[in-house]
């Protein structure tokens, strides 16, 4: 999900751009995080929540971003010529208001009659509203400023086609406290896109499997080479045996591996 603020003070406009896949980021909910199309399922819903002490005013719209290796950007425009799936697709209600504590169902269909391209489109229903009066405090001054909030998910359109992905460059790294996570990058491989969890697992010698990690949420759109992946685990050492990680489907992918790999992992050097 990506999430803008956009922030007004007299004259000038300062634009800040955040991703996040948590709604609880800002005054403003957004769920569920994705929404797939097709001819079997034409339509599904967004619900949009305010959980905010002010009244929302919002409109509906679509943008098309593309798919980076850590996110999403604004798409060019050669590539949203094969990327938007807006044109096959219908929204309602285009506005609506929320009080505070209130909750709008948000349609997103197939346009009655539309044969949607073979493969898969994609466009993000954006979810914007009105900026308010919104007072800053620095120091021992106050800063009023104009408060917009803008929200973002994707809507998946396919027709024909499979999803496949590959799991690349698998590397041991250590974050800035020293801990150890894995970092790899998933190549998509298939006409449809991938969703699903990075699952790590270790196998000590003459000891059982246990769990390190688990990543959610993880997409590899066709329109990226690669999604890059890390998964913490709050170890600051492995012992000798083996590291497997998979990339395992989940929502309509639930119960596909897209792919699989194990490496051995060698004693600690203790000289």
């Amino acid at each position: 999900m990506a999430i803008a603020k956009t922030l007004r003070h007299w004259g000038g406009l300062l634009a800040l751009v955040m991703f996040s896949i948590n709604p609880a980021a800002a005054d403003m909910g957004l769920a569920p995080l994705r929404q797939v199309l097709s001819a079997e399922h034409p339509s599904g819903q967004f619900v949009v929540s305010n959980p905010s002490d002010r009244i929302m005013e919002a409109r509906v719209s679509w943008i098309d971003l593309a798919a980076t290796e850590s996110g999403y950007e604004p798409a060019a425009p050669e590539l949203r010529e094969t990327l938007s799936a807006a044109p096959w697709l219908v929204v309602s209600p285009a506005q609506f208001r929320l009080k505070p504590g209130g909750r709008q169902i948000v349609t997103v269909r197939i346009k009655d009659g539309a044969e949607p391209p073979r493969g898969e489109r994609r466009s993000h229903l954006l979810i914007e509203t009105e900026a308010s009066r919104t007072l800053i405090r620095k120091a021992s001054t106050g800063l009023q400023v104009d408060v917009g909030l803008g929200m973002s998910a994707p809507v998946i359109l396919r027709n024909d086609g499979k999803a496949g992905a590959k799991i690349k460059d698998v590397k041991l790294l250590r974050d800035e406290d020293g801990l150890l996570m894995l970092d790899t990058t998933i190549e998509p491989d298939g006409q449809w896109s991938s969703f699903g969890r990075m699952v790590v697992t270790f196998t000590p010698k003459n000891g059982e499997k246990e769990l390190l990690g688990v990543r959610e949420n993880v997409a590899g759109f066709t329109d990226a080479k690669s999604r890059r992946v890390t998964v913490p685990f709050g170890f600051v050492s492995l012992g000798a045996g083996e590291l497997q990680v998979r990339y395992e489907g989940a929502a309509e992918f639930e119960g596909v591996v897209f792919d699989e790999r194990a490496f051995d992992v060698a004693p600690p050097d203790n000289g």
